[in-house]
């Protein structure tokens, strides 16, 4: 069976080399807030959390980073970066709700291109409630 696994901090540089391809990935259409060097930082700090997807031998075949913000109606997940494959896959999608549930959390969001957009409302059941745009100035 596939499943979610958090790699702490401690073990990010370790781990480093087999999950930078999936972030590579995804900072393909990512904004410039951040680069990958710095992502390590923030997950290795602690900033933010790695959840790996592993299949039935235990190669890892994805990984998200997420960072959790506390608001006053809400503690929201919001999914910062995430590649690989299969994993909007409804075993993986429970597993990785249960382990946010876990945490407090009570809403996921994600910021996505239209096409991702589209995939994570009909793998994950997001709806739309605003659209991200952005100026540099």
């Amino acid at each position: 069976m596939r499943q979610i696994n958090i790699v702490a901090p401690d073990f990010i540089s370790q781990y480093w080399k087999k999950i930078e391809p999936f972030f590579e990935v995804s900072f393909k259409f990512s904004t410039d807030d951040y680069s990958i060097d710095q992502l390590k930082f923030l997950l290795v700090s602690g900033k933010q959390t790695c959840l790996v997807a592993v299949d039935e031998t235990g190669n890892i075949i994805g990984a998200s980073a997420v960072e959790i913000s506390n608001y006053p109606n809400h503690r929201v997940l919001h999914i910062t970066s995430m590649g690989g494959k299969a994993l909007v896959e409804p075993d993986l999608i429970e597993q990785f709700e249960a382990w946010a549930r876990s945490q407090g959390v009570t809403k996921i969001r994600a910021f996505a291109q239209d096409a991702q957009a589209r995939l994570y409302k009909m793998k994950m059941g997001f709806d739309s409630v605003a659209h991200v745009v952005e100026k540099n100035i």
